[in-house]
């Protein structure tokens, strides 16, 4: 075990707790979906729309650099990613709460089903 100098003197869980109470708290998710050959046909066309709101929120910023991300007003985002090998799609999301989180995953999901 190497011992070192921890440079700002305190410890990492109060850095952090730290950090936290300046930046706020983010809960990341990762989901995976299986999609027919029918849904994911539907659900490609969609990954070309450019929504203006989505779970209740504005949609401040729509990224396509890896998929479609969809940053919304409360800072909170999702991003769909199709497979290249396998029928899935891939759902990234993040919320400032575990509420926030659950509320935006169920949306996320609803999107590509519906």
């Amino acid at each position: 075990m190497i011992v070192g100098r921890n440079p700002r003197g305190k410890p990492l869980g109060q850095q952090l707790r730290e950090l936290f109470g300046n930046v706020g708290s983010f809960y990341p998710e990762r989901d995976n979906f299986r999609l027919t050959e029918e849904v994911k046909a539907k659900f490609t066309k969609k990954l070309t729309l450019e929504p203006k709101d989505f779970s209740g929120r504005k949609v401040k910023e729509v990224v396509r650099t890896d998929g479609l991300k969809l940053i919304l007003d409360d800072g909170s985002w999702v991003c769909y990613r199709l497979s290249g090998t396998e029928p899935v799609v891939r759902v990234y999301s993040e919320a400032s709460s575990k509420e926030r989180l659950q509320k935006l995953s169920a949306a996320a999901k609803q999107w590509i089903f519906e």
